[in-house]
């Protein structure tokens, strides 16, 4: 009885004790509180708004590039790299032994279950094999599958980069895939944001890449016009409240209202405003880039070179309408767009005989001397003086040792140009160097494309007398291809020199800022010195090394080129050819240029004339007779008359508007008939166009058509075609006139 009631006694005691330990700890919490929220409130506050206070980024858009006929040549876009969770293995129980359902199936822990994994593989790689294009839907199956079996497969296997965001939404609600796609490998998100170019390939140096050791740069167009592109980010400052959970800055007194970090907008204080980037329409013109890396590549398979480029410039406003350049891609062994491998403007090299009309046009600026083209000029050897002042022309002459100064041009003959140097600059070099850098833009260009642009020089030319000779014919110099199209435009221009422009003006709302043309020298040479080296220039073409490009349909004034790439290797040069057209009506420049290649000029030439037909095609300001001839009439004895333009067969709508074109009459037997071919003329009768019906089951005369015409034609018949090759139409298969089915195919040759 005492022991029951000493035991009360204890645990009221202790029922007494943890009372007051616990009103003691109360007591002090409160105390705590009172003292951190009244004494020392406003410091605790300020320190925990400095350690939960933010500021977010609002990306602003990148602007579009668009072309100058309205297509989009890079924008942005989401891209992800899709990963996988392919871990799949039996769920154990604590004994270590695989757990089963009710149904007696083993409980599979990985994210996507093998029932799921088999009904939707195929599902999967589809999607992927249409959306990438580089690989077909068995590649991406066995890739999958070769980790699936695996003992341990990988918790986060890479499938493909680059996937568009579509498709790996559309993957991620695949029934059981959605947790097995992995969203963030090394704390970096799977999805991005990606420049893309919507024409693949198709002239990327001149739009730009990003640079890959700073991603937030450019090249091209893009790095050129990066500040007017990006645009401006937008800030604003926030607070956390918990992880993933933001509270906006507002005044004081305002309702704090709880914000997730996924929205898009946050009323909150603005620290700076954002700004979408400005679009941008560049010059390039996607119909003519198209035929300039098609000629080009084309040209490249077929001689073998080491690069090459191809530029077509508008005359008057100097906007580049297409800038091809190509290299040898080593990964897929093919001429493609190479990173950082801008031809046109980056490659110096030494230009040959595109040149001589450089030199031949800077002594006609002489004020001292008075060059007459009738004057002769040795021509097939002719030693200068000593050892290494021995000239020999590398190509026939038809057993002629002297040329007139006109002639000299036409079958760029080097011992002409040096005999011509020679007796009017030997003992006043330095003139002549400083007539060529007044005349030509030897300087920086500075083109409104962000590519590596180097210096280019004269070389000395009182180091020997070889030196004086070789640049007298296009060596001893070296230039850039955006530099010489830049001179041979500005003579097409009667002497008024423009600077080369990639970016046609600046989208600002709906209304384009178009960029002004930037005339770098209003008079490079006198409007006569022009109008007689178009004449030479057209020479060329109708005479001389040029000739294999010659065509009755309109006129091209250029300028062959070869130059030896390795003196070492006599077999690999540099071929080029630069001219404008048509010369009756100069409008567009064009420069081609083939390096290491194992022939001349001519090969280029080739390239210029399948890009100059394409123009002459297209542009309907030349079909129309819109745009009258800046030339005066010229001389009897300064250049042939104009031929009277043949086609031995097409449309002739488009035919009399090439005549009106030309001022000359159409000579038509019929003016409602749609197709005509040429009759030549007989001793009773002038050559004539007739009409041309074809008939009925049986395949039509191709034979002198434009591509355009024949495929046209081709189709109205009922038949296919497919072109090979540029040109006019010089065989068909099957043959003109044979029985062939409606909906056959019929191969046309182009040369």
């Amino acid at each position: 009885m005492k022991e029951d009631k000493k035991d009360k006694r204890m645990r009221r005691g202790m029922t007494a004790l943890y009372l007051l330990l616990t009103l003691g700890v109360g007591a002090a919490i409160i105390g705590g509180i009172i003292n951190i929220q009244w004494v020392h409130g406003d410091e605790w506050n300020a320190r925990g708004d400095i350690r939960v206070e933010g500021v977010r980024i609002e990306p602003a858009r990148r602007g579009v590039i668009y072309s100058s006929d309205g297509k989009i040549l890079a924008t942005t876009v989401t891209e992800c790299d899709l990963y996988l969770d392919l871990y799949n293995a039996p769920e154990l129980d604590e004994h270590g032994h695989p757990k089963y359902d009710r149904k007696g199936r083993p409980i599979e822990s990985g994210p996507i279950t093998d029932t799921c994994f088999n009904l939707y593989l195929d599902t999967l790689c589809s999607m992927l094999a249409d959306a990438m294009l580089g690989h077909d839907s068995a590649y991406y199956s066995n890739k999958i599958l070769a980790e699936r079996n695996k003992e341990r497969p990988r918790r986060c296997f890479l499938v493909d980069r680059h996937v568009p965001y579509s498709v790996w939404l559309e993957i991620t609600k695949l029934p059981g895939w959605k947790r097995g796609v992995v969203r963030q490998v090394d704390g970096q998100s799977v999805i991005r944001q990606e420049r893309a170019h919507i024409y693949g390939n198709m002239a990327k140096n001149t739009i730009g890449f990003q640079n890959q050791r700073d991603a937030n740069t450019y090249t091209g167009l893009e790095g050129a016009y990066d500040s007017i592109l990006r645009g401006q980010d937008g800030q604003f400052r926030c607070r956390r409240l918990t992880k993933g959970i933001w509270l906006p800055d507002v005044p004081h007194g305002t309702k704090e209202v709880p914000m997730r970090t996924d929205l898009d907008k946050v009323d909150t204080i603005v620290l700076r405003e954002k700004v979408d980037g400005h679009d941008i329409v560049s010059t390039i013109d996607t119909r003519y880039q198209d035929i300039a890396e098609s000629a080009l590549r084309d040209a490249l398979r077929r001689f073998g070179g080491a690069a090459g480029c191809a530029i077509l410039m508008e005359m008057q406003t100097g906007y580049v309408l297409a800038c091809a350049n190509l290299a040898v891609d080593t990964s897929v062994h093919d001429y493609l767009e190479v990173r950082d491998r801008n031809v046109a403007i980056s490659d110096v090299y030494e230009p040959g005989s595109t040149f001589k009309t450089v030199i031949l046009t800077a002594m006609l600026n002489d004020p001292a001397i008075k060059i007459d083209t009738a004057m002769m000029l040795r021509a097939g050897y002719k030693n200068f003086g000593g050892k290494y002042g021995e000239i020999k022309d590398d190509h026939t002459l038809k057993g002629r040792d002297s040329l007139n100064v006109r002639e000299v041009i036409e079958q760029s003959s080097n011992v002409g140009m040096s005999d011509l140097g020679w007796q009017l600059y030997a003992d006043r070099r330095d003139t002549l160097r400083m007539l060529v850098e007044r005349m030509f833009p030897y300087g920086k260009l500075g083109p409104d494309v962000k590519a590596k642009e180097y210096n280019t020089y004269i070389n000395n030319l009182h180091a020997s007398n070889r030196d004086f000779l070789n640049f007298c014919y296009g060596y001893s110099t070296r230039i850039s291809a955006l530099q010489l199209i830049t001179f041979y435009n500005g003579l097409g221009a009667e002497g008024r020199m423009v600077k080369p422009q990639f970016c046609k003006g600046v989208m600002v709302g709906d209304r384009l800022v178009v960029n002004k043309p930037i005339v770098l020298n209003a008079h490079m040479c006198s409007r006569e010195s022009a109008l007689m080296m178009r004449t030479m220039l057209e020479g060329v073409v109708e005479r001389g090394t040029g000739n294999n490009i010659k065509n009755n349909t309109y006129g091209i004034a250029g300028k062959t080129g070869t130059a030896v790439n390795n003196y070492a290797n006599k077999h690999s040069y540099n071929a080029s050819f630069c001219g404008f057209f048509p010369s009756e009506n100069p409008r567009y420049t064009c420069l081609v240029v083939l390096e290491r290649i194992p022939f001349y000029g001519r090969q280029a030439a080739e390239v210029f004339k399948a890009i100059s037909d394409c123009v002459v095609a297209v542009d309907k300001r030349l079909s129309d007779g819109a745009v009258k001839s800046v030339w005066p009439k010229l001389e009897e004895d300064s250049l042939k008359a104009t031929q009277r333009p043949v086609v031995a067969r097409g449309d002739q709508s488009g035919m009399r508007r090439l005549y009106k074109t030309l001022r000359q009459p159409f000579p038509s037997s019929d003016s409602v008939c749609r197709w005509v071919v040429y009759r030549d003329a007989t001793d009773s009768t002038m050559g004539q166009y007739i009409p041309y019906i074809p008939t009925e089951g049986q395949v039509p005369n191709c034979n002198g058509m434009t591509a355009k015409d024949a495929v046209e034609l081709l189709q109205t018949m009922g038949y296919r075609a497919r072109v090979s090759g540029y040109g006019k139409v010089v065989s068909q298969q099957p043959r003109a006139g044979s029985t062939a089915k409606q909906g056959s195919t019929v191969v046309l040759t182009m040369k």
